[in-house]
């Protein structure tokens, strides 16, 4: 894996080479702000964990996951390359329950979809709720996934955060990794608007044009902000 200095011309290039990274850089620098707290799931070599602690400022900060040992490594060290001293890292998956399970590591990605010809690796999952909780965290403000089919588990451990936080969400939709769980897409946006989340459906290859929910790369969720003041 290539090391990663975010202003270098390396990964421009690099970038420009790649719409999907790049789709995904520019979105979360979209909705980003100075100062807020962050959860990345599935930080991979940390490229989306260093643009986000870039746009939260010293004054915010990223709490990046990524249980795979190759991986994590590489995080760390691309965190180090860039400065940032506002990411905590964690070796660990996120889930709906505190346990160890298998994941399958298989070329440049891993996940909890069996493969009969991956690396299997042992990682300790933990909830959301359960680290705020731990952490003491009184505000996450977006929680940026890429879970390799492990999205809903991921909302299911993230009951209160969803329900009080109400954080924006930016999440990868592995569709095949969801058929091979007997879940869908569809059972993700339907989650989410039961906790009051209007959900856009995004192709961060071509902002231009709006998928159908089978084609979506990622969604986009928030709630819509409270009216306040006088009679309607």
């Amino acid at each position: 894996m290539e090391p990663v200095i975010f202003e270098s011309s390396d990964f421009q290039k690099e970038l420009a080479n790649s719409p999907h990274l790049a789709g995904e850089v520019n979105f979360l620098s979209t909705i980003a702000e100075p100062g807020m707290q962050v959860i990345d799931a599935g930080a991979h070599r940390g490229i989306t964990a260093v643009a986000l602690a870039k746009k939260v400022q010293s004054q915010g900060h990223v709490y990046a996951f990524e249980p795979v040992p190759e991986y994590y490594t590489v995080t760390e060290q691309n965190l180090s390359r860039n400065g940032l001293e506002n990411v905590s890292l964690y070796q660990k998956a996120l889930s709906n329950e505190v346990k160890t399970i298998r994941f399958y590591k298989q070329g440049g990605g891993s996940g909890i979809v069996e493969a009969d010809d991956a690396e299997v690796i042992l990682v300790k999952t933990t909830t959301i709720d359960d680290f705020i909780a731990e952490q003491k965290i009184d505000q996450i403000a977006i929680l940026s996934l890429d879970c390799e089919g492990s999205e809903l588990y991921v909302f299911q451990g993230a009951v209160t955060v969803l329900a009080e936080h109400g954080p924006r969400i930016f999440c990868e939709i592995h569709h095949s990794y969801l058929t091979q769980l007997g879940q869908s897409a569809k059972q993700i946006v339907e989650y989410l608007q039961n906790f009051g989340y209007e959900v856009e459906l995004l192709q961060v290859e071509s902002s231009a044009r709006k998928p159908e929910i089978a084609e979506c790369s990622h969604i986009y969720a928030c709630k819509p902000l409270r009216k306040t003041g006088g009679k309607m």
